[in-house]
C-alpha cells in the first residue's frame, strides 16, 4: 500500500513504470514526471486498463474509493470500462437533447437506452461496444 510520503518520493525515470498500490490499483510514472492512476483487470477473459485520472487532481483516497468501487462492479459481472463509456454517451445524449430544446427541435416520447443505444422506436441511434442491454 502506498502512502502519500512514498508518493512525493518518486521520481521519474527514461521509461514508463508502475508503482503498485495492490489489487490491480498502480500509479504510472511517465519519463516527463507525470503521474497517472490506473487499474487494471481482468474481464471476460481480456485484461483491460481503466485510467482513473492524474496525481495530485486525484488523490490517493479518491483512487483508491474508485478502485473499490470499480471492483465491486466487477464483482456483480459489469464492466467498469463498457459503463464509462456508456454514461460518456448518455451524458452526450443529454446534452443533445438540452440544446435541441433550446434550439426548438424536441424529439418528444423518443427513449435512447444509454447502454445499447437503441430507442424505444427499435431504430439504433448510437453506436456502442456493449451488446447485451439490461432494459
Amino acid at each position: 500500500m502506498l502512502t502519500a510520503a512514498q508518493i512525493q518520493a518518486i521520481k521519474p525515470v527514461r521509461y514508463e513504470r508502475r508503482v503498485t498500490d495492490g489489487q490491480g490499483l498502480y500509479l504510472l510514472v511517465t519519463p516527463k514526471g507525470a503521474l497517472h492512476w490506473r487499474f487494471r483487470y481482468r474481464f471476460a477473459g481480456k485484461c483491460k486498463t481503466l485510467a482513473l485520472g492524474s496525481y495530485p487532481v486525484v488523490t490517493l483516497e479518491w483512487a483508491r474509493s474508485r478502485h473499490k468501487s470499480f471492483r465491486d462492479l466487477l464483482a456483480h459481472g459489469i464492466d467498469p470500462t463498457a459503463l464509462k463509456a456508456a454514461l460518456g454517451q448518455h451524458r452526450f445524449v443529454v446534452t443533445m437533447r438540452e440544446w435541441e430544446a433550446e434550439q426548438g427541435r424536441t424529439h418528444e416520447g423518443i427513449f435512447i437506452c444509454p447502454l445499447c443505444g437503441v430507442s424505444n422506436l427499435g431504430i439504433p441511434k448510437l453506436s456502442s461496444d456493449i451488446r447485451n442491454c439490461a432494459r
